[in-house]
């Protein structure tokens, strides 16, 4: 007697999640096979996705039964970068056993292991829906998925054929963090600060040329140094946010941790592209000053032997300098371009679509 096929449908945003649902496919299809017997199990990765809502969500469990229905899927499952919540605290995945669905929000895994985790969760589902259809069946599956989480402190609840994983406590918010500090992928914001990038290595190269910047420099010993870079790293990193309009206020958040949580991720996310920033800036400029400074003309200006531990503290302030400047340039940069690089697709759609509404209110 042949083994049963059945097909699991794959859908996911683009970016992290996308990545995740083409790696995971393979093993999907051979733990489900080894998990349920008498099954052989086929994952099929779709390309399509789903715009937001108006209030900002995914539209999946709506379209769930007829996607399965239209792609001849016995299971469908959606991974999302959109960071979710419900009853007051992040959400890891929503189940319908009746659609025989479940929507997973990507960011809630962390930044670790996110395809072991995704194809847990995928696995445990099935596993427990395979028994039956209905409540009982339902329960099952929270308390199969909540398990494999439960070290967590990860809770199901649940109504009528759909139910939710959320993660509660301060040590999940963090994780959560973690997860959307990765899927908006920091770094992207650089190509972003062009005219910022070009003033910034402007000024900082006529600091190396500078003689006033190089006797400077050597007065100035390492630790005051290093206390400079992280202050003009930090003044520009908060220009950007509050120039653009990154900070998310008190009266748009939904609940009062995530106001907090969202302006976390945007420093971190700001502040590793300024970094980014200086330390390419640095890296320039310490290459340009050992080409065109003399180490003769370096010691007459310094009035004491010079020696290669000079030109990285000459390039440092000189950097310093220069991300100053840059400030000046990010005024010049595109709002919205910097907006995209900041945040993930998703989450930069839901971030438009509350500005529009807000300014439709006024």
């Amino acid at each position: 007697m042949g083994s049963e096929a059945k097909v699991v449908g794959l859908m996911a945003d683009s970016g992290v999640p996308q990545k995740i649902a083409q790696s995971v496919a393979g093993s999907l299809e051979r733990e489900l096979t080894d998990q349920i017997e008498d099954t052989e199990w086929n994952v099929e990765v779709s390309k399509e996705s789903f715009s937001l809502t108006p209030e900002g969500d995914i539209p999946f469990m709506h379209k769930a039964e007829d996607l399965r229905s239209q792609y001849e899927w016995d299971y469908i499952v959606y991974l999302t970068e959109l960071p979710r919540h419900h009853d007051m605290e992040p959400l890891l995945c929503e189940v319908s056993t009746v659609n025989r669905a479940l929507l997973v929000s990507v960011p809630a895994l962390g930044a670790h292991r996110l395809v072991a985790q995704t194809r847990n969760l995928v696995v445990a589902l099935i596993s427990a829906t395979q028994k039956g259809t209905g409540q009982n069946s339902l329960e099952d599956s929270v308390r199969t998925i909540a398990k494999l989480r439960s070290a967590r402190g990860d809770t199901g609840t649940g109504r009528d054929d759909t139910a939710y994983i959320v993660l509660p406590g301060w040590s999940n918010r963090l994780r959560l963090l973690t997860g959307m500090v990765r899927s908006n992928r920091p770094g992207r914001m650089l190509p972003a600060l062009t005219t910022s990038v070009a003033a910034a290595a402007a000024v900082g190269t006529f600091g190396v040329f500078y003689s006033s910047i190089w006797t400077l420099a050597d007065s100035l010993n390492p630790a005051r140094l290093l206390l400079i870079g992280l202050l003009v790293i930090a003044a520009l990193t908060f220009w950007l946010i509050f120039r653009n309009h990154l900070w998310t206020k008190r009266r748009d958040a939904v609940y009062a941790w995530q106001g907090g949580l969202d302006n976390t991720t945007t420093i971190i996310m700001v502040g590793t592209s300024v970094a980014l920033m200086f330390l390419v800036l640095f890296a320039f400029l310490f290459a340009l000053g050992l080409v065109v400074v003399d180490t003769g003309l370096l010691a007459t200006e310094l009035m004491h032997p010079a020696s290669f531990g000079n030109y990285p503290k000459l390039a440092w302030l000189a950097a310093c300098l220069g991300t100053l400047a840059g400030a000046l340039g990010s005024n010049f940069d595109s709002d919205d371009e910097i907006r995209r690089a900041t945040y993930s697709k998703r989450e930069n759609e839901r971030r438009q679509q509350h500005d529009d509404r807000n300014d439709e209110g006024t």
